[in-house]
């Protein structure tokens, strides 16, 4: 809720830019409730503990048609490694994403993978919204499995522009997380 401020003058109010607004802490405002709890094995059909080449076969598999901007890095101080391409898109989310897959620096098995979807410039509330839609939609589908005890955490403010909508560890140790950052928003 906005309370509004008296002003002397219009001409004293700076151009303010339109946020998003979302419900109070970008909670989904209703979700399905599953009987069973949240595993998480991986991600499409790379699983966790994979290792460099499985994964990459599994890439070749799902995403044909990027395998041009597939890079394999690797962290000279850590160790870590990791794959990372550009897909045209990634359900639910609107538009092209990064996928990063991630492997520990001592086994070189998998153990996370990122989603970042891509947005060019400064984009407007209407090219926000779907990637707003899509996150909400993400948190509430998660939020429908069981979880134990404080295993969750939710609607978490990180700083300026930057949302946690969900995260969550299932009890193997795996975690998930959606979030929002660089999203001007209003909640």
């Amino acid at each position: 809720m906005q309370v509004p401020h008296i002003l002397p003058s219009a001409a004293a109010r700076a151009p303010r830019r339109h946020l998003l607004e979302l419900s109070l802490t970008g909670q989904p405002r209703a979700w399905r409730v599953r009987e069973h709890r949240y595993r998480c094995n991986g991600y499409g059909r790379a699983r966790w503990g994979m290792d460099l080449e499985g994964v990459m076969a599994v890439l070749a598999a799902e995403h044909p048609r990027a395998q041009a901007t597939l890079r394999h890095e690797i962290d000279r101080l850590s160790g870590e490694q990791w794959l990372e391409l550009t897909v045209p898109s990634v359900a639910p989310g609107p538009g092209p994403a990064r996928l990063r897959y991630m492997f520990d620096a001592d086994y070189a098995r998998l153990c996370e993978v990122h989603v970042y979807w891509i947005s060019g410039g400064d984009p407007s509330q209407e090219q926000r919204l779907p990637l707003v839609q899509a996150a909400t939609r993400l948190a509430g589908d998660l939020m429908s499995y069981r979880w134990s005890g404080l295993t969750t955490l939710r609607g978490a403010v990180r700083g300026p522009g930057a949302l946690l909508l969900f995260s969550g560890r299932d009890e193997d140790g795996a975690s998930v997380e959606i979030s929002l950052d660089g999203v001007a928003f209003d909640v």
